[in-house]
């Protein structure tokens, strides 16, 4: 398994950070990209390698719908390329 980090402003950046945007859990919110609760924020926590399957993991620490810790994770886009990764460990 390997972590990896995604270049910021990469299309692929782009494609997660919409993602969390449109994500239910944020509906209603002023700015459901943040979330913003007690200082607390969403977090792009890196993304997880296994073979060719890439998932992006957030988590927001005191969700204000939730009053709670969430975390949930998205696929990589199928447009994903290696130029827009950032940096590769193995874990």
């Amino acid at each position: 398994m390997d972590l990896v980090l995604i270049k910021i402003d990469s299309p692929e950046w782009n494609y997660m950070w919409d993602w969390l945007v449109k994500h239910p859990i944020n509906e209603g919110l002023p700015v459901p990209g943040i979330a913003d609760n007690e200082g607390e924020q969403w977090q792009y926590m890196g993304s997880l390698k296994h073979g060719t399957r890439i998932l992006h993991q957030f988590r927001h620490r005191n969700h204000p719908v939730t009053g709670t810790r969430q975390e949930i994770a998205l696929a990589a886009s199928a447009e994903l390329t290696e130029e827009q990764i950032h940096r590769t460990d193995k874990l």
